[in-house]
């Protein structure tokens, strides 16, 4: 069996790539041909299939589905890209699902399509006291990245294909860059509610909706953590923090306005694809890991201790 990853040149998509071989399927790429893309396909030589191109190219979509029995959609623009060119996100996003809802029904075979949506459809929900549930809390997007998103969504649903939705909460990547960091970290409230997913469980609940497709068939999943998995967000920036030796930049500096993540109700989805096996604390010993050999130690009890509040003032200053 032949699966498209449509963004596999990501983060997330290289690891849904190792998972698909793992499994036993035959695995095509669909990414944008630029140096930060061929320089991570590199680990996927000679197991995936890489094609270059553009799904907001109808032509690109057309000759990526060729032989594809199923397809994991990710390829799309994120924060805060989305929210400084909305235009381009909607294009991207939603017109990119479009080309692929309109390929797949040109193919005249029955491909299944797993979408990665988000769970930041939802809103904010800073009066929530229970966790977010499909039944309980309708959709009230607010950013350009979940209204692209939550339309992404509907014109799936609508357009009749076989296929399962899966809201995930935001996955940090192995991969940070100190740029990235300071892009989105003041973006949320430290005490704003949210559930923390591994890459490695959010890449296996995809990897399972294709797997157990006639079990998942035509619904919508939320994906994150679980119950162990549930804290603020200044227990999941303080513990990415700390494994760098840094401490928690000054209060002040986050807003205060409600973003849209919180807690989530992931009984359906965890008894369907039971992907829930990684922690923050294993996210953090694999950040670590990422490092070389000396440089975790070094940071976290030399440079750390005398440097630290210097360094995330300096390093970690909001984008202006």
């Amino acid at each position: 069996m032949r699966v498209l990853v449509t963004g596999g040149a990501g983060g997330l998509g290289i690891t849904i790539c190792h998972v698909l071989h793992e499994a036993g399927f035959e695995v095509r790429v669909l990414d944008l041909n630029n140096p930060a893309n061929r320089k991570r396909v590199r680990v996927l030589a000679g197991r995936s299939e890489v094609q270059w191109g553009d799904v907001t190219d109808p032509i690109s979509v057309e000759n990526a589905l060729s032989g594809i029995d199923a397809v994991i959609h990710l390829a799309g623009l994120l924060p805060p890209t989305t929210e400084e060119q909305p235009e381009m996100a909607h294009r991207v996003n939603v017109g990119g699902t479009e080309n692929l809802i309109t390929g797949i029904k040109q193919s005249g075979k029955t491909i299944p399509l797993v979408f990665a949506s988000s769970t930041l459809v939802f809103g904010p929900t800073p009066e929530a006291k229970a966790p977010l549930s499909l039944e309980s809390n309708p959709p009230n997007p607010r950013m350009t990245y979940s209204k692209t998103k939550w339309e992404s969504e509907n014109r799936i649903r609508d357009s009749g294909i076989d296929h399962v939705i899966l809201r995930c909460t935001s996955i940090p990547y192995l991969s940070l860059s100190i740029g990235q960091m300071r892009d989105l970290m003041f973006t949320i409230p430290l005490d704003n509610r949210l559930e923390f997913c591994h890459i490695d469980d959010a890449a296996a609940a995809m990897v399972k909706s294709i797997s157990l497709f006639d079990s998942a068939r035509n619904r919508t999943l939320v994906i994150a953590g679980g119950p162990t998995q549930r804290m603020l967000y200044r227990d999941m920036i303080g513990t990415i923090l700390s494994t760098f030796g840094l401490p928690l930049p000054p209060a002040g500096r986050f807003t205060t306005e409600p973003y849209e993540l919180d807690w989530y109700d992931t009984t359906e989805s965890q008894s369907l694809l039971s992907y829930q096996h990684k922690t923050l604390d294993d996210y953090a010993r694999d950040l670590r890991r990422q490092l070389p050999t000396p440089v975790p130690t070094i940071m976290q009890y030399a440079i750390g201790p005398l440097l630290g509040g210097t360094l995330a003032r300096l390093l970690l200053r909001p984008r202006s």
